[in-house]
């Protein structure tokens, strides 16, 4: 059994633990909240895009040539794979199950005969695969950490790497894994093909354009000038969404895991503080056994 200098010493450092981990999951649960407003925030706006883009698709001219980022290929040579994940750990099995999702896709597609490539967003997922067989994009090391508050200029830079690179041909397709935020204990690994945009094809009859109402459009100066503009716009929108999803879901489960731990710090503190009384029960009741034997001793 511990001494009761270890025990003293062992619940002191516990209860230094216990307030490290309140404290971090009381900033977790304020960037949670910012970034669930965020999401809050761009849900009007992307749903007023879907039901433009609805609107669009329903009215034109079913011949009308595909928008490049809309084009798919006749088949799949190569395949680019962008993961999400965080740039910092404590967080439970947020970057292991995004990590896990992200190698079962890659080595699926790889036992068809496609060629994988990964680009990186996360310093933990650069952490795994730098050490790994897979292929690691150039210009995801650019990326590994980013600002959460997702500037224009910086979905813009991203945007254009990938994109660009579509459309020259490097990839036939471009996959997103990310961790898609219901709520704050409930998040999902969502694989979600991002290029070529499908759904959204001219004359196209999704379950969203049945809900909308086909109207006779005049299109200014034209329909292909105006997908030429709204679908950039639409990745870009829809790449916002994913990377916001991601994050909210990291501060989610940094936050839970936080909470377990200050919980489990508070069990081990009552356990240690348990065992220190009996100690100390012990060593009184020997005290007073050693006092009582040495003065029978000196009166016998």
């Amino acid at each position: 059994m511990a001494s009761l200098r270890e025990l003293r010493q062992r619940i002191k450092s516990v209860g230094g633990i216990r307030q490290i981990t309140r404290a971090m999951e009381m900033v977790s649960a304020t960037k949670l909240r910012r970034a669930q407003q965020r999401i809050e925030s761009a849900r009007p706006y992307t749903m007023k895009m879907d039901e433009i883009l609805a609107h669009l698709a329903n009215a034109v001219d079913p011949d009308m040539p595909l928008h490049p980022l809309m084009e798919p290929r006749k088949e799949i040579k190569k395949l680019l794979i962008i993961g999400v994940a965080s740039n910092k750990g404590l967080c439970g099995s947020f970057n292991a199950n995004v990590i896990r999702k992200i190698e079962l896709h890659a080595t699926e597609a790889k036992n068809r005969g496609i060629e994988v490539s990964i680009f990186i967003i996360g310093r933990k997922l650069m952490d795994f695969f730098k050490r790994r067989k897979w292929e690691i994009h150039p210009e995801s090391r650019n990326f590994i950490s980013i600002d959460e508050n997702l500037p224009v200029t910086l979905l813009q830079h991203l945007m254009s790497i990938i994109t660009d690179a579509y459309i020259r041909f490097e990839f036939d397709q471009v996959d997103i894994i990310y961790t898609e935020f219901k709520s704050a204990i409930v998040h999902k690994i969502v694989i979600r093909q991002f290029l070529p945009i499908i759904g959204l094809e001219p004359g196209s009859d999704s379950d969203t354009r049945k809900s909308s109402k086909t109207q006779g459009y005049i299109f200014e100066p034209d329909a292909v000038s105006l997908f030429n503009v709204l679908i950039p716009k639409y990745a870009r929108v829809v790449l916002f969404r994913m990377l916001a999803d991601s994050f909210a879901s990291e501060h989610g489960g940094r936050m839970g895991a936080m909470h377990n731990a200050t919980k489990n710090a508070g069990d081990m503190i009552r356990t240690l503080t348990l065992q220190r009384n009996k100690a100390r029960q012990t060593a009184i009741t020997k005290e007073l056994a050693e006092i009582v034997g040495g003065a029978e001793a000196l009166s016998g």
